[in-house]
């Protein structure tokens, strides 16, 4: 029981003392033995509440002088950035509206600051609940594309998402190196000793070693939205748990196409733009096991192998004998293996050609660098022209990140298969 609700219960059965009391003074008598009995009673039953609120007074001065609970480097703060409600608290936060709680969520945004080095134009919210961000743009309300969010007799269990790609590297095991500050240099050992069999006597000659570096730099990737204030007021179940699922596979979905491929306008340069690439486009049972063996013979064969390929590839290697006429195995006989290892498909796998032909990589993923500058960059604009007339709040999303290859060597990539 709270201590205002104390002092009530207390102040009714004073009250009620002093009623009793006045009536025996008033009749200038003593409390007769009913009334002394009542009057007892209630006596004990204020000084046990005394008790009470005494021990809760207590209890509000020792956590007032409590240390907080910080928000920095303790199990805590992890927990919180993987709380659900942040993606709707950042945007509430960002616009001013009221009717949200904000403080956790500002709080994560100035200790995401603080880590990272960097000022935030809005609220940043952590990169585990976006992995990277793709731009598109579009409006969510509550009466037309954000409807089912809204209760009229809800199914909340039932919802349904957009169909987005869940995140190919990441499943694959690349290395991610997050709060980055400027540029990143990663040495590499291109050329290491090199050994000689020599007679006695006889004399080594000295091979110098290649150390060369991978540099990450950041780059930008962001998406632009539209949301009703109702959708951040009052949707149920949270239209954070769909926005933040939905973003994560958009900027998932982003952030696999600059890994895999890249080299685009603006992009990281990806696998697809750093690799030289090989064959496998007719394909053959013979043109897979070329991938694996390039690898092999560059010492490469090790770490968290796999495939990535889009899934018109998937398609035609599980319709692709693996020896026409003599064999009635398909290349791939397994949706999430080929040749004995991790495979998954991802629509970012295209190649070139018209009509552009479909691409697949192997190999190490952990030799696949992902870095993170900041947190996601969540700013609301309730004032935007179109936005203010509706009502809403357009949304900017920004995350600065970059990918590199420590070995190039480490990957086999063909963009050449003909999947018609």
């Amino acid at each position: 029981m709270r201590i205002h609700e104390l002092l009530e219960e207390r102040a009714a059965k004073i009250a009620e003392m002093r009623k009793l009391q006045t009536a025996a003074d008033d009749a200038n008598r003593e409390l007769l033995d009913n009334e002394t009995q009542r009057f007892n009673s209630l006596e004990s039953e204020v000084r046990a509440i005394n008790e009470k609120i005494e021990r809760a007074q207590r209890l509000d001065a020792l956590e007032r002088s409590a240390h907080a609970t910080p928000l920095d480097g303790t199990p805590d703060f992890d927990r919180e950035c993987r709380s659900p409600g942040l993606f709707l608290d950042a945007i509430a936060a960002s616009a001013g509206i009221e009717g949200r709680d904000t403080g956790r969520v500002r709080e994560i945004s100035a200790e995401l600051q603080r880590r990272t080095g960097r000022t935030a134009q809005g609220i940043m919210i952590p990169t585990e609940l976006f992995q990277s961000a793709r731009p598109e743009q579009r409006v969510v309300i509550s009466s037309t594309t954000g409807a089912g969010a809204i209760p009229t007799d809800h199914r909340g269990d039932l919802t349904v998402d957009a169909l987005r790609a869940a995140s190919v590297v990441d499943r694959l095991g690349a290395t991610v190196l997050s709060n980055l500050q400027g540029n990143v240099s990663i040495p590499a050992v291109d050329t290491g000793f090199t050994s000689a069999w020599i007679a006695e006597n006889g004399a080594l000659s000295a091979a110098d070693w290649d150390i060369n570096s991978r540099t990450l730099t950041p780059k930008h990737v962001g998406a632009l939205t539209e949301f009703s204030r109702n959708m951040v007021l009052q949707a149920d179940p949270s239209v954070d748990a769909m926005a933040t699922r939905d973003g994560a596979r958009a900027l998932a979905a982003a952030l696999d196409s600059a890994a895999l491929v890249g080299g685009g306008a603006n992009q990281p340069s990806g696998i697809g733009a750093t690799v030289t690439p090989t064959t496998f486009a007719t394909p053959t049972w013979a043109e897979g096991l070329a991938m694996i063996s390039s690898i092999a013979t560059a010492n490469a064969l090790g770490g968290s192998l796999g495939w990535a390929a889009h899934p018109e590839v998937t398609k035609k290697l599980r319709s692709t004998l693996v020896a026409a006429s003599t064999d009635s195995r398909m290349i791939m006989s397994d949706p999430n293996n080929l040749y004995g290892y991790q495979y998954y498909d991802t629509i970012a796998m295209v190649g070139g050609g018209s009509p552009a032909d479909r691409a697949i990589v192997f190999g190490d993923f952990s030799s696949l660098v992902v870095g993170y500058w900041t947190g996601v960059d969540i700013l609301a604009n309730p004032y935007e022209s179109t936005a203010y007339s509706k009502g809403n709040i357009q949304v900017r999303a920004l995350l600065t990140a970059d990918v590199a290859l420590r070995h190039d060597e480490s990957f086999a990539y063909a963009a050449d298969m003909d999947t018609d």
